[in-house]
């Protein structure tokens, strides 16, 4: 049963072969294991009882040998300490003794026991007691002798009765006969001994013996399992290798395409008998489908030869078809020509297409080369070709006799045909058909342009020419079309040209269109429009935004564009000021009719604000001279009104003729600086610039204005003593000095000091005026040295002035080439500032 379940698998059969191997090899082992380890232990207790036969034998032998020395001192000396050691010997020996007598196995043994037991004997039943009656007489004074003699002993009473009992013998010299019981106790021994050693050799030769045994023993049982790999798992693994080979290489076979019949089933149950019957199995199931395909193959060939027939009609038909498809695609790559230049003729980018249109009319009409010819202004040709050589259209220009001038002058499609004898384009000499078609101006019946088309070997079709007229008419109605687009353009342009000359800002409208038009001078007056703005067009929100943004008062402004937004167009201009009041604009609307129709709004900004400007110093300056004159004027006339009418003391006389002439010299002061001013701004002004020395005027100046008031203390201070030469108008540095000086007095109403300093930077000498007085507001700043101009504040209109002399001092200053400033901080007074170069080189003024 079991067998059976073993050989259903091979790997069963070689686990049961490795198991029955192994097995095999642990018995054999274990056998030999028990066998050489109880031998051993034998062999070792043998030796080891050997031993302590041998060790017992000499140490018996060793107490005889010790109980004789003892013995002989007893006798001398009769020590009772040497007696009791002879007693304790005399029991080891009888306990060692019995030992023998009791554990004797060998004869040897038993005859050394049997010896020793007689000399036990001898020694303690005769010998012993003898001694002890010869220490007995010694004591007793019966024996004197020093030395002991065994005659002496032999002698004693018991001495002689042992004798007589035979117990005792005696050698030849009458002593007490103890070595022969010795001799013959110590050759027992040594017959032992000897036996022992042999023993013992013999016993070591048996061990070593064993081992060789043993190591046979592992030899065979290696030989058995070599025996057994041999004879039995290699001839079974062999069969199984050479069985499954048989079914490889039959596999083999069949997966050539080989017939395999039922192969020979080795009569086994495993996995080797199973892969046969299935090989069979396997092998007859191909053999049928084989058999099976084979039918079906002659089938589909017979399919095949039907389809082939059926393939070559049906490649028969879709030749046809492609033919059809390319007729097809030729005729839509025929029409999209046709619509590409259809499109390309509309669009307003005509101009630049041509070189596409003439390249697309040559492919339409089958041609070889082609060209587009324009008739300029001044019957002068453009002409944009496709395949011509430079050569072939000088000769369609430049020749009078040339198909173009024909159909020029015929206006209409002239042809030509002519023989070419060349080899080129063409390999051989060959026909060239031309065609020109002149483009007419409907209008004018002139010709504007032409078609011109080449073809080789055939002549143009009837259908062909067809499409070249309907072109002609389509490229007629493009350049028409081109044409009035040019001149619009130029129309545009020189409105646009027209509109920028005009120095008023424009913003034109139109109803219903955010685009507006607007002119550079808009830009130049609201740069704010350039920030952000759409380069291609402007829209009126963006516009009016950025201009409301910056108009000062934005309500009126908003309030006039909502009122022109919805068409109530004012007839009054609006006047507004943006960017702080630093510009002033007149804001007007026109309306724009064409033929009593409404067509746009036109929104003009003027810029006024030099006009505001010149309103306001107009009314300054009325108002300076109406005060500045009336002042004086009332003055001279009351007084001398006074001195006419009434009798007058002479000193009250001489104060008024001194009021009168000091109000005159103000006067004549006064038309002085508006002929200066008059002067400066025609440009008359001139200076009689010699070097001069600063430092002396300045100190001249000073000392006159310190000496006029009480009020100030005014001092002069040059920084260095080493100053040089100017070059300058001396009056008109004096004029400067004294507006500065008197400025710097008349603001300074309350008193304090009005320092002047004079020093060099580099090349130019400054000196400033500093004083203690009312100050500028910073805002007037800006605005001080401009003609008539005078700081708005209750300080200043109570101190009066024509705000001509800061407008005068600057003027002088530039005109000698120099910079003048001014710092102040206003309740705490001002310094003024001013720069002239130096004449040339540095003079020093002792």
């Amino acid at each position: 049963m079991i067998i059976k379940w073993i050989n259903r698998k091979i790997g069963r059969q070689l686990m049961a072969s490795f198991y029955v191997v192994l097995a095999t090899l642990m018995i054999s082992s274990l056998a030999v294991y028990n066998y050489t380890d109880t031998r051993l232990q034998d062999t070792r207790a043998k030796l080891e009882d050997i031993r302590d036969r041998s060790a017992r034998a000499g140490a018996l032998w060793e107490e005889w040998q010790d109980l004789q020395f003892n013995m002989r001192g007893y006798a001398l000396m009769g020590d009772a300490t040497l007696y009791e050691k002879i007693a304790a010997q005399q029991t080891a020996i009888d306990r060692q003794t019995r030992w023998f007598e009791k554990n004797a196995i060998y004869e040897q043994g038993k005859v050394y026991a049997t010896s020793s037991r007689e000399l036990y004997s001898y020694y303690f039943d005769s010998v012993l007691p003898l001694v002890q009656s010869y220490v007995k007489g010694k004591k007793d004074g019966d024996v004197t002798e020093t030395f002991l003699r065994g005659t002496t002993l032999t002698n004693l009473p018991l001495g002689k009765e042992l004798v007589a009992d035979g117990k005792i013998s005696l050698d030849d010299a009458g002593n007490i006969d103890v070595l022969s019981e010795i001799d013959k106790s110590e050759l027992a021994l040594g017959g032992y001994r000897e036996f022992l050693d042999e023993w013992a050799e013999r016993t070591s030769q048996q061990l070593g013996q064993e081992i060789r045994t043993t190591q046979l023993i592992w030899l065979s049982n290696i030989i058995v399992v070599i025996a057994v790999l041999i004879f039995f798992i290699y001839p079974f693994i062999r069969r199984i290798t050479s069985e499954l080979l048989g079914l490889v290489k039959n596999s083999q076979r069949l997966a050539n395409g080989e017939d395999i019949s039922n192969i020979q089933v080795p009569k086994r149950k495993d996995e080797i008998g199973i892969l046969a019957l299935s090989f069979n199995q396997m092998a007859s199931s191909i053999s049928e489908n084989k058999q099976h395909l084979l039918a079906k193959n002659e089938e589909l060939q017979a399919q095949q030869e039907e389809l082939q027939a059926q393939q070559e009609e049906l490649q028969a038909q879709q030749q046809e078809l492609e033919e059809a498809l390319e007729l097809t695609m030729r005729n839509e790559q025929h029409l999209q020509y046709r619509n590409d230049l259809t499109e390309t003729l509309a669009a307003r980018e005509a101009l630049t297409a041509y070189p596409e249109i003439i390249e697309k009319l040559v492919a339409i009409t089958g041609s070889e080369i082609g060209a587009l010819v324009f008739v300029d202004e001044g019957q002068s040709y453009s002409v944009v070709t496709h395949g011509m050589t430079e050569q072939l259209t000088d000769q369609l220009l430049g020749s009078d006799f040339s198909l173009l001038k024909r159909a020029d002058t015929l206006k209409k499609a002239v042809h030509s045909s002519k023989q070419v004898s060349s080899n080129h384009p063409l390999p051989y000499p060959y026909y060239m058909y031309e065609t020109a078609v002149p483009i007419l101006d409907p209008s004018s019946d002139e010709v504007i342009a032409f078609i011109y088309l080449v073809r080789y070997r055939d002549q143009f079709t009837n259908e062909q020419m067809r499409d070249v007229m309907s072109f002609s008419r389509q490229l007629s109605l493009s350049l028409l079309r081109m044409r009035l687009f040019d001149e619009m353009n130029k129309e545009k342009t020189k409105t646009e040209r027209i509109l920028d000359s005009i120095r008023e800002a424009v913003i034109y409208i139109e109803p219903g269109k955010e685009e507006v038009f607007v002119n550079q001078p808009l830009y130049d007056l609201f740069p704010e429009l350039r920030y952000g703005a759409n380069e291609e067009v402007e829209t009126l929100d963006f516009c009016l935004e950025a201009i409301h943004s910056i108009v000062d008062d934005q309500a009126i402004f908003s309030q006039y564009v909502e009122a022109v937004l919805e068409g109530d167009v004012p007839t009054e201009s609006l006047q507004f000021s943006i960017r702080q009041q630093t510009v002033f604009i007149q804001f007007y609307v026109e309306s724009i009719e064409i033929l009593g129709v409404h067509k746009g709004t036109m929104l003009v900004l003027r810029d006024v604000t030099k006009e505001t400007e010149m309103d306001r110093l107009k009314s300054e300056l009325v108002s300076t001279v109406s005060h500045e004159l009336r002042t004086p004027l009332s003055s001279i006339y009351g007084f001398t009104e006074l001195m006419l009418n009434r009798d007058i003391d002479t000193p009250r006389q001489d104060k008024y003729l001194q009021t009168i002439h000091s109000e005159t010299e103000r006067l004549a002061n006064l038309v002085n600086d508006f002929l200066d001013v008059q002067r400066m701004e025609s440009g008359t002004q001139s200076y009689k610039k010699e070097p001069l020395d600063l430092r002396l005027l300045l100190e001249e100046t000073t000392q006159f204005y310190a000496a006029s008031t009480k009020k100030h203390t005014i001092s002069f201070r040059a920084m260095s003593e080493a100053l040089p030469l100017i070059e300058a108008d001396e009056e008109k540095m004096k004029q400067l000095m004294n507006n500065l000086l008197n400025n710097a007095v008349k603001y300074s109403p309350f008193g304090g000091n009005i320092d002047v300093t004079l020093s060099i930077e580099e090349q130019h000498v400054l000196f400033e005026v500093r004083d203690q007085g009312i100050g500028i507001p910073a805002s007037a700043l800006n605005h001080l040295f401009e003609k008539f101009y005078r700081v708005d504040n209750s300080d200043s209109r109570k101190i009066g002035g024509t705000g001509l002399g800061l407008a005068i001092c600057k003027e002088i200053v530039t005109g000698h080439g120099g910079e003048i400033q001014v710092e102040s901080i206003e309740k705490h007074g001002s310094t003024f500032i001013v720069k002239l170069p130096l004449l040339v080189e540095r003079v020093t003024i002792s």
